[in-house]
């Protein structure tokens, strides 16, 4: 069912097959997600949404090279699948200084090795999609997969971060 509500959402290309991988969209809750290093959330919010009407929101205060996380824990097999893809944004309020890190991660097998999109950067009520290549990753051995921000040198304050539309894509 969740690739047919993913088909339906108007995604294009091949979104994989139905099965045990990663979909969220926050319309119903914080679908099992967590965070750490966070002021309040994660919750499911009306705020902003990238697709449907909810994402996912946490509080979070900016210093330099501070870490935040939002994030799914367990054991998810990710078989058939060649990306993880996620939309991320920035509240309009803080001092993003010369912008907010943002990428999209997994870890995976015993020893939790860790993969990532790659580092992109948004600023003061700036939102971007993110894409993670599961290429070299053990699959069937996912632990745990969930966006890292990161402040600034320059940055400050409080704001808020949302995620939105988790999926696997073929």
């Amino acid at each position: 069912m969740q690739w047919l509500k993913q088909y339906l959402g108007g995604s294009s290309g091949n979104p994989g097959q139905p099965g045990t991988g990663a979909y969220a969209n926050f319309e119903t809750g914080t679908d099992g997600w967590s965070a750490s290093n966070v002021v309040s959330g994660p919750s499911s919010s009306a705020d902003w949404s990238s697709k449907d009407t909810r994402s996912l929101k946490s509080t979070i205060n900016m210093s330099s090279g501070s870490g935040h996380y939002m994030f799914k824990s367990g054991n998810a097999d990710f078989t058939g699948y060649n990306q993880l893809r996620a939309t991320v944004k920035g509240a309009n309020s803080g001092n993003y200084g010369s912008g907010l890190g943002v990428k999209l991660y997994v870890k995976y097998g015993n020893s939790y090795t860790w993969a990532d999109s790659g580092w992109k950067t948004i600023s003061v009520g700036g939102q971007t999609d993110l894409i993670l290549d599961l290429s070299g990753v053990d699959k069937a051995n996912i632990k745990e997969y969930g966006v890292q921000f990161i402040g600034a040198s320059n940055s400050s304050g409080q704001t808020s971060v949302y995620v939105d539309n988790v999926y696997l894509w073929n």
